[in-house]
């Protein structure tokens, strides 16, 4: 077992102890070049390794302050956001109900975090003859209707302002850290948590180049002013790779840390690969394991 592995496991042990529900997470040093910033810690177990459920935790917590008595997602077969949402409305002693899209054998990650849906305490719901995700939302979200009066829906891909300001919050937190790093890499799913990094170092008034590397195919261009709108700035150092991966492509590389096949790995591969082509040190921003 690596060095960084049993940092891993470690920090995790201490998070859990804590009993925190989102923690402020480390950066680590592979080598002269190249270091990782750890939000698959931004959860401690037994919440998902994924820092996207950054903002997700107080989202809930304002809908539960409003009424809403059961949340619900619809989830992919390999996404780890129906495992946050049942996991933060256990805590919030919220209903959760969680759809999923049902194929003829379970498929990518489906079988593990349908148990972890399970475990805490959420309703879950299969959607035969799946269709494309945007409908899957609509047919679960007139199923929840009909069920549940006092229940909401949650946008697919969890697009939340309290995401971004979080990852701002873990930029600032390591301002003397951030403003020696001459890149940073990040995967781009819907572009969230990059919008939460352009934000961020904006705020810090230090401009490293940025790269977003897509984990499946998307217009550049309109991904590009979809994180200027979110994140309120122009940031004329930013970059979007495609590597013409699919979504659904898994990269099973050998990495000295936790990281998820199906977003970080991709760009992992990418970073390591073409490592001499960018200005040094480097940051890669891990999202999750």
């Amino acid at each position: 077992m690596s060095k960084t592995v049993d940092v891993f496991f470690s920090q995790k042990k201490k998070l859990v102890e804590t009993n925190n529900i989102i923690v402020s997470t480390p950066i680590e040093q592979i080598s002269s070049e190249l270091f990782v910033k750890r939000e698959d810690l931004a959860c401690p177990p037994p919440g998902p390794p994924f820092g996207k459920v950054r903002g997700l935790y107080p989202v809930l917590q304002k809908l539960k302050e409003k009424g809403v008595e059961v949340v619900s997602y619809m989830d992919t077969s390999i996404s780890m956001a129906g495992w946050g949402v049942s996991y933060f409305a256990k805590q919030l002693r919220m209903k959760a109900v969680i759809f999923y899209p049902q194929y003829k054998e379970f498929r990518h990650n489906q079988e593990e975090y349908i148990k972890k849906w399970h475990e805490f305490g959420a309703e879950v719901i299969p959607l035969d003859k799946p269709n494309r995700q945007q409908i899957n939302w609509y047919r679960a979200k007139k199923i929840l209707d009909q069920k549940y009066p006092y229940s909401e829906l949650l946008p697919q891909g969890l697009p939340f302002e309290e995401t971004i300001e979080n990852v701002v919050d873990e930029i600032k937190k390591d301002y003397d850290k951030m403003i020696h790093f001459e890149c940073v890499m990040v995967s781009v799913g819907s572009g969230i948590m990059l919008s939460g990094i352009v934000k961020g170092f904006e705020s810090i008034g230090y401009r490293p180049e940025i790269y977003g590397i897509f984990v499946a195919p998307k217009n550049k261009e309109n991904m590009k002013n979809k994180i200027y709108k979110h994140s309120g700035v122009v940031y004329d150092k930013l970059f979007l790779i495609d590597t013409e991966y699919e979504y659904t492509d898994r990269e099973d590389m050998e990495i000295p840390f936790p990281c998820n096949p199906y977003y970080d790995a991709k760009a992992w591969k990418f970073t390591t690969e073409y490592l001499k082509l960018f200005r040094k040190p480097i940051l890669f921003w891990n999202t999750g394991a």
